[in-house]
């Protein structure tokens, strides 16, 4: 919980300051580097939920280190919200499955290397409730991450409650 909640700030301490820079944006001129900021704030947002499912798979009783080694919840990880969630048994609707399927591609891709490992995931494709690049953001998807965050906060605080009981 306490690495999803310094990820979560970081992020929303990088929006707070591309949104004040795009306010205060005036043309002609260069423009500021906190407009850069936008996939970064996403690759952020998606570790910090990778980090409240593995928080959610030990709640339940499940190991992620053994004898100073990360146990990883599946084989090939990386990354992928979806499938973490899945193990996990966190169920998702199709809207937020398109999400954090697309919010895992950004995070492995465009978040933090200036191209893929590999061509393919940056591609146009069918998701599970649109076709388009798994490139694209909206205030929209902004929401459902949100949505999807204080759900998994919620799970993981009533399970704590119910485990001090």
């Amino acid at each position: 919980m306490h690495t999803a909640q310094t990820l979560f700030a970081g992020s929303t301490i990088l929006t707070r300051e591309r949104e004040r820079a795009r306010a205060n944006l005036r043309a002609p001129g260069k423009a500021p580097i906190e407009l850069l900021t936008l996939w970064t704030e996403l690759m952020l947002a998606a570790f910090g939920i990778e980090c409240l499912i593995k928080a959610t798979w030990v709640k339940q009783g499940h190991e992620l280190a053994r004898d100073g080694k990360y146990v990883p919840m599946r084989r090939n990880e990386g990354h992928q919200l979806v499938p973490l969630c899945q193990v996990a048994g966190i169920k998702l609707d199709v809207r937020e499955a398109d999400v954090l399927e697309r919010l895992s591609i950004i995070a492995r891709t465009i978040g933090r290397y200036p191209i893929p490992k590999r061509a393919h995931e940056t591609r146009p494709r069918e998701f599970y409730c649109q076709t388009g690049s798994p490139l694209s953001w909206s205030s929209d998807d902004d929401h459902v991450v949100e949505s999807v965050v204080l759900r998994l906060k919620t799970e993981l605080r009533r399970r704590s409650a119910i485990s001090t009981a």
